[in-house]
C-alpha cells in the first residue's frame, strides 16, 4: 500500500507501507513527479509541498549565534553536578 503523510495541509511524507493516509500508484507517482520539480533552496528561503500539489515559499528562520559560552571548568562543575 502507498501512503501519504499530511500534517496542517502540507504533505510531510510518501511511502510504502501502513503508515498515513493510503493513495493510489498514480497519485504517488504525481507527487514523486512533483517532488523533482522542488525550487532550490537558498540561505533565506525554502519550499514545502501544499496539498494541492504546489510550492509554497517560506523564509528560514536563522539560528542565532550562542551568546552564553561557559568554560572548560564551568561545563565540568555542571556534569558533575554542580551549580550552573
Amino acid at each position: 500500500m502507498k501512503f501519504k503523510i499530511v500534517k496542517s495541509g502540507y504533505i510531510c511524507g510518501i511511502g510504502a507501507g501502513n503508515t498515513g493516509t493510503a493513495i493510489t500508484d498514480e497519485e504517488y507517482a504525481q507527487i514523486m513527479s512533483i517532488l523533482s520539480t522542488k525550487p532550490e533552496t537558498t540561505a533565506t528561503k525554502n519550499y514545502r509541498l501544499k496539498e494541492d500539489l504546489t510550492w509554497e515559499e517560506y523564509e528560514i528562520e536563522p539560528t542565532p549565534e550562542p551568546t552564553d559560552e561557559i568554560t572548560a571548568d564551568e561545563a565540568l562543575s555542571i556534569l558533575l553536578g554542580g551549580a550552573v
